[in-house]
């Protein structure tokens, strides 16, 4: 190993016994174990004056210096130390840790390498060695090199450690959480082990777990503010915000320029419903780190939620110049534009939404060409269909439009929507989706695929073009509507019947506030099914009975239950009861899209700023002929919107309604 020569004041001045000698260096190790560096500095150089030549005391110098940052310094004195003395393994992993605290890991790799074959049994050198292959991502010689630490020295907290966080790169999960809690064993103080441990939790979507991990390093090491963040982000998780927002503030506290802290802490203000918060929060994210995408793309939606529309367009543009790979905030802009109703340059956005990692829909891998609006006629044309099902049955009305250009047209959907919509679109194949995919959609003779929500961008580029084509596309069983209808309207004794649905579940099940805001409780209710002229059943979707009968024990209001129809499993019985009833009042969910698709009456109760599909201001939709909506005025506000309800309904004609498709 080459060196820079260098002048040293340690020429020998008087003879000295070695008994002397080696009682100087027991007092430089004593000093240097006190922590008094510079008496220890001092001793070593006392011994090279009398003894210029002593590769120990060359090699303790080179120890202080790498204590006090001297790296370069260290090395050379280190070297120096070699040349004097080339068998000691010691020298060889001081000179190694020197070299890696300077980003020299081709030499630190040499010089632990050659500490080992020295003295095969160096633990330490096999861990270390462990960490510069994890710098180089050498995940696999990284795990060898810490098992090696671990056979020799069984009790090495460190390395099972350091085992986990290799372990944990390869998501190998349990054999992490493993390691990790070997090390813990050993040294049950392990704070930063815990807090690893705690993030296996998460990605296990073991929440309670990982709650428990973090509690446990913080326990351990109070002002440890990376372990109240990831506290916060599980406690979020959960949907305890004010736990979680406690937690951000304390890593904020302890790292007050904690960018992702104050970050998160906007996003679950959201949740909360306290924009203007979120919006202060987020901008002070942004003087700590100016260049933050993810909290411009976070500000743009709580803007938006404010109805600053322009203002949010701007930010997600610069969240996507800041990150041009940006999806989340490229998908957020779609939605902004096409709320909006700037329709050519929503849709072009809107392809960002297949990249978003936490968008709702199973990505599909099919073979085929994505269709990119080429001349359709007699080409096989894959539709698949995303997200909801909600959106399936919205989306299905461009179908038609294929149709229309002489496609042939085969659809994959969800399994519970196969036998509506073949019924609806005979002309159209229909394939419940399954994994793997059915064969005869993996057929290369099938010329294009495309998802469902592409097509908008291809069919439905301005207003004129929804009215055109805004029509009435679903049809249910005839003989099932009839079955009902007749039972219900035995049950309602001349009433109008009107179906309800008053929350949005959706996919992930975890209440954010966009889910939120599209919910409402019973309670709300209360001036709509006080009308005594209606007969009122139950459309909400899942599991509502406790619900439906707590409220109506404590209200004396009647909702009829059907517990013949699971709205969840038969799709095609939910469709054949909307289509028996008169009227259909629901939130923006599922019921109100299938209520529409099949030309029924139905009322929609939107809140302030609404999902994009239902635009801003308007009376109707564009998607649906026979829908009129119902908006808030005040953000939360639900109680005008029923004032307007109960209004209609007392305007609503009594007489026995013939809007009823059979």
């Amino acid at each position: 190993m080459e060196r820079k020569k260098q002048q040293r004041d340690f020429a020998p001045q008087f003879p000295v016994s070695a008994v002397d000698i080696d009682e100087k260096f027991q007092q430089a190790v004593a000093f240097h174990q006190a922590g008094q560096l510079a008496q220890a500095e001092r001793m070593c150089k006392q011994i090279l004056r009398y003894n210029s030549q002593n590769a120990e005391a060359f090699h303790f110098l080179g120890i202080i210096a790498c204590q006090t940052g001297k790296y370069p310094v260290a090395a050379d004195l280190i070297i120096h130390a070699i040349e004097i003395d080339s068998k000691q393994s010691p020298f060889y992993y001081s000179l190694a840790n020197a070299l890696r605290k300077q980003g020299k890991f081709m030499e630190a790799i040499e010089a632990y390498q050659q500490a080992i074959r020295i003295q095969p049994n160096h633990a330490d050198a096999y861990n270390n060695l462990g960490t510069i292959f994890i710098n180089q991502n050498r995940i696999d010689d990284a795990i060898e090199a810490y098992q090696q630490a671990i056979q020799i020295q069984p009790n090495q907290g460190e390395a099972y450690y350091n085992l986990g966080n290799a372990l944990h790169r390869q998501e190998k999960l349990e054999e992490a959480i493993e390691a990790y809690q070997q090390a813990i064993r050993i040294q049950p103080n392990h704070a930063d082990a815990y807090n690893n441990l705690g993030t296996i939790f998460i990605n296990q979507n073991r929440i309670d777990d990982a709650i428990e991990a973090y509690q446990q390093a913080i326990q351990i090491q109070p002002n440890q503010g990376e372990a109240y963040y990831n506290l916060g982000n599980a406690l979020h998780r959960q949907e305890k915000l004010e736990e979680a927002i406690e937690a951000y503030q304390q890593a904020i506290r302890i790292q007050p320029n904690y960018a992702d802290a104050y970050n998160n802490l906007g996003v679950v203000l959201i949740d909360h419903e306290k924009l203007e918060e979120s919006v202060q929060i987020y901008q002070k994210t942004l003087e700590i780190q100016p260049n933050y995408a993810d909290a411009y793309n976070n500000l743009g939606n709580a803007l938006r939620e404010q109805g600053k529309l322009e203002e949010s367009i701007r930010i997600f543009q610069k969240a996507t110049y800041i990150q041009p790979n940006h999806a989340e905030a490229h998908n957020n802009l779609a939605m902004t534009l096409l709320l909006k109703g700037d329709f050519k340059n929503g849709w072009t956005q809107y392809e960002w939404r297949r990249q978003c990692d936490n968008f709702p829909f199973e990505k599909r891998d099919f073979p085929q060409p994505f269709w990119e609006g080429t001349d359709p006629k007699d080409k096989s044309i894959l539709v698949w269909t995303e997200q909801g099902i909600g959106d399936e049955i919205m989306f299905s009305s461009i179908l038609p439009d294929l149709l229309n250009r002489n496609a042939n047209v085969i659809v994959e959907s969800d399994t519970r929507m196969v036998s509506l919509f073949q019924r609806s679109f005979p002309k159209i194949r229909f394939i419940p989706r399954q994994n793997p995919p059915n064969s005869q959609l993996l057929n290369t003779t099938v010329d294009y695929q495309t998802p469902i929500g592409s097509l908008g961008k291809w069919f439905r580029t301005d207003k004129n073009s929804f009215i055109l084509n805004r029509n009435t596309y679903l049809r249910a069983c005839p003989k099932k509507t009839s079955e009902i209808r007749k039972k219900y309207q035995e049950l309602a004794k001349e009433k109008i019947l009107i179906g309800i649905s008053w929350k949005s579940t959706g996919i992930n099940q975890r209440q954010t506030y966009s889910k939120k805001k599209k919910s409402t409780l019973l309670e709300h209710w209360q001036p709509v099914l006080a009308q005594r002229n209606y007969y009122f059943i139950n459309l909400q979707y899942g599991n509502v009975k406790q619900e439906l009968n707590e409220f109506q024990k404590h209200n004396n209001l009647k909702i009829h239950q059907d517990e013949e129809i699971d709205s969840l499993s038969s799709l095609d019985d939910f469709a054949a009861q909307i289509s028996a009833l008169d009227l259909v009042i629901s939130t923006s969910n599922t019921t109100v899209h299938l209520a529409g698709a099949l030309g029924k009456q139905v009322w929609t109760l939107l809140p302030h700023i609404p999902d994009w599909r239902w635009t801003l201001e308007r009376e109707d939709t564009l998607w649906y002929p026979k829908m009129r909506l119902f908006r808030q005025h005040r953000i939360g506000d639900w109680s005008d919107v029923f004032q307007q309800v109960k209004l209609a309904l007392e305007q609503y004609p009594t007489n026995k309604n013939t809007n009823v498709l059979i």
